[in-house]
């Protein structure tokens, strides 16, 4: 369980984890604007601020939870996720 959960990206060469790493770090930032639209309205009120000023906050958390992603996808020295199969 704890291979799955903190795994690194599955490859066969040093560049094929990289490139998987920075794929699911993309999508991550994806989804994580994605979820800063709805999350920037209820930010408005707990924040005291405009609606476009918590929307670039919830995107600021989600460039950092991409970049965190990337380097867990990229780092060597974690288990490779046995739930992948390595990229070619």
């Amino acid at each position: 369980m704890t291979d799955v959960l903190i795994g690194s990206a599955p490859a066969t060469t040093a560049g094929a984890k990289v490139k998987l790493a920075l794929w699911r770090a993309v999508r991550t930032l994806i989804q994580g604007i994605a979820a800063a639209f709805p999350s920037a309205g209820a930010g408005t009120v707990v924040l005291s601020t405009g609606y476009w000023e918590t929307f670039v906050y919830a995107c600021l958390a989600a460039l950092i939870t991409a970049v965190v992603s990337f380097l867990q996808n990229v780092a060597s020295f974690l288990p490779d996720d046995p739930t992948q199969k390595p990229a070619v």
